[in-house]
């Protein structure tokens, strides 16, 4: 069998969800030694507003990957890491690491003919905890069908929630006043996400009017690479503060200045599945608990996390991998299954999802940043 990439292929998707803007991703194909790896760029819908051309971006991948081993997963990761540089919340080099990265690693698993959390060790969990996203409200207007978007998810299963407030604290407030009211003994919420968008000050003031609801967690409480504002809200409040780490770099930068208690680790934000693995490591030696973060990804990347969470040695609080059902349409046969408000690992080779290329090119739509330039981050 002659074991090299012979090929890669982008293919630019959009996909509505059942609330809030569509999101545009990019599927990678991978072929080589008989068979197909897929991978995801997932919800490149974000700032900045620019977008990759894709045309070009195949031929620079198929330039470095085609001829390359597929078993050399490393040195693919390698390869990757030195020609797109770069975090996700200063640009996009890291959604092309991640999928290249994810579709990789679906490839060496499938020719071997296991499945990822095998390949990385085998797994120590098959179910992950998973909490269901309530974006930013921008006003009371969108109170009411928040609120009956909380009961429906609660009704197929979803008990578990994750807020995103501000600015507006008066409508946070009223609407997590009604969801109490209503649902109280039925749900948790798990986190308010601050998405990095306060100062101290003004983080501080939200959080004395919403710390009397229960929650577990606050994430990114103010602009996540200002790691002494990090530090100095931990000292403040009287909940644990996660953060998303983007980067080995960025954890020992919030380790040293003791700034967070747990680490949001995502294939995104971390730029592949060896990334999310190094932050993992990084957090079991420093004693920092851990959850799988999202950015909203379709069944194959959300496979991939739900591997990578597999194989996690400590997962302390629910995970936020949701996209398959928050997404009106996917892009696999069948897509990856909740139970219970659970993500179910995926069996069966490589990422245990296949991909339907129909749905794919149903999908298909040219990416634009418009509508990132528009919203910018109440989009959420």
């Amino acid at each position: 069998m002659n074991l090299a990439i012979r090929d890669v292929t982008l293919y630019p998707v959009t996909t509505p969800r059942l609330y809030g803007m569509p999101s545009q991703h990019i599927m990678i194909k991978l072929d080589g030694a008989g068979t197909s790896g897929w991978g995801e760029m997932s919800d490149l819908s974000h700032l900045p507003a620019m977008m990759p051309d894709v045309r070009d971006l195949e031929c620079c991948l198929r330039a470095l990957l085609i001829g390359r081993d597929p078993i050399d997963t490393n040195g693919i990761e390698d390869l990757m890491l030195a020609n797109f540089p770069g975090t996700r919340f200063y640009g996009k080099a890291c959604l092309v690491r991640a999928g290249i990265s994810i579709a990789a690693h679906d490839l060496k698993a499938r020719i071997l003919g296991i499945g990822i959390s095998d390949l990385l060790g085998g797994a120590r969990r098959t179910k992950i905890p998973v909490c269901y996203p309530i974006f930013r409200l921008t006003g009371r207007a969108e109170v009411a069908e928040r609120c009956d978007l909380v009961k429906r998810q609660l009704d197929s299963g979803f008990a578990r929630f994750r807020f995103y407030f501000g600015p507006d604290t008066d409508t946070d407030e009223a609407f997590l006043e009604t969801i109490f009211e209503r649902y109280g003994g039925l749900i948790q919420l798990i986190a308010l996400d601050g998405s990095g968008l306060f100062t101290v000050p003004g983080f501080l003031r939200a959080y004395r009017r919403l710390c009397r609801f229960p929650f577990q967690m606050v994430e990114s409480p103010v602009h996540r690479d200002d790691v002494d504002s990090i530090a100095e809200a931990r000292r403040a409040i009287d909940h644990p503060i996660s953060e998303h780490v983007e980067s080995p770099e960025y954890a020992v930068r919030l380790i040293r200045a003791r700034a967070v208690d747990i680490f949001n680790i995502s294939v995104t934000v971390a730029g592949g599945i060896e990334g999310m693995l190094r932050l993992f490591a990084l957090a079991d030696s420093a004693n920092i608990e851990c959850l799988v973060g999202t950015t909203q990804e379709l069944s194959v990347a959300t496979a991939a996390q739900a591997h990578v969470a597999a194989v996690a040695r400590r997962l302390d609080y629910p995970s936020d991998p949701v996209g398959p059902a928050l997404y009106c349409g996917d892009i696999t046969r069948e897509p990856v299954r909740y139970e219970c408000g659970e993500l179910l690992v995926p069996e069966g080779p490589g990422l245990g999802v296949e991909v339907d290329f129909e749905k794919v090119q149903a999908m298909a739509m040219p990416l634009s940043a418009m509508q990132d330039a528009i919203s910018s981050f109440s989009r959420g």
